[in-house]
Parts: structure tokens; sequence; C-alpha cells
């Protein structure tokens, strides 16, 4: 099993939650969306046990800083 902290790791779980179409700027998709946001945040909940707040995911453009902010909200 791979480590969660690892971004390979981190990047899985998130492509898991597009269907078909995903890049590491993820906020430049067209189908990005409240509610894909929703899925992302809950994703990451259910995998890391840390909620980021709407501005906190409006705050970063790349999926590598989301991960930043995930593994920086690991207690």
């Amino acid at each position: 099993m791979a480590d969660k902290a690892e971004f390979s790791f981190f990047e899985d779980v998130i492509k898991e939650q597009f269907d078909g179409v995903y890049q590491k700027r993820y906020n430049l998709l067209r189908e990005w969306s409240s509610m894909q946001s929703l899925i992302v945040v809950s994703a990451i909940d259910e995998h890391y046990d840390v909620l980021i707040s709407q501005s906190e995911l409006n705050s970063v453009e790349t999926l590598a800083a989301l991960h930043e902010l995930v593994l920086k909200k690991i207690v």
C-alpha cells in the first residue's frame, strides 16, 4: 500500500473523483463546480481525516499545492 503522504497516493484519491477528465490544475476543469468541490473535500476527509474549507480550497491552484495544504493539516 502506498504511503498516504506520497503525492502519487493523493493524486490517485483525487483522480477517482473525476469522470475520466483530470488534470493537475484541477481548478481549471470545465466540469469544476461547487458539487465537485464538496466531493473532493469529502474524499480528503475520508482518506486523510482532514477538513478543508472552501476558502482554503480556493486558495490553491494545483494539486501539488492542495497536497501540501493537506499534509500541513495532518495532526
